[in-house]
């Protein structure tokens, strides 16, 4: 394995953990959304990880795609909310705030440690750079 296939992993993990972080933030801030665009509760998503090859190498990565959560809503009876419907329950969307920023604080330290990685690679590099002078 080449520094390269390093960066390469390290890079997709970062990539990877961006968007994990994004769809935490985007679930926490659309907790207490009663309609969406199309009129219905927002609904959570996920990020999946899979194996990959990375920038055209057999060297696997990391993948990520965010994908919607079952469409589950929580009912709350409040029958002057202007979103009620005619018996007087409001859907909001099943979001466990406790739970999405923890997935926001692991997110986080992986991300964090894929720059780690990333920075002994290109450190790595430059020290065998050095030694060929």
């Amino acid at each position: 394995m080449s520094v390269f296939d390093t960066l390469r992993i390290a890079a997709s993990g970062l990539t990877a953990q961006r968007l994990r972080m994004d769809v935490a933030a985007s679930n926490i801030a659309n907790a207490g959304s009663t309609r969406g665009p199309a009129g219905a509760p927002y609904a959570p998503e996920r990020v999946v990880f899979a194996a990959a090859p990375v920038g055209g190498s057999p060297t696997p990565g990391v993948a990520a795609v965010a994908l919607p959560a079952l469409d589950r809503t929580v009912r709350v009876y409040d029958p002057n909310h202007p979103d009620a419907d005619a018996n007087g329950f409001v859907a909001y969307p099943d979001v466990d705030v406790a739970a999405e920023i923890a997935d926001l604080i692991g997110a986080a330290r992986s991300y964090s440690l894929n720059a780690t990685v990333t920075a002994a690679a290109k450190q790595s590099a430059l020290d065998a750079l050095e030694i060929g002078r």
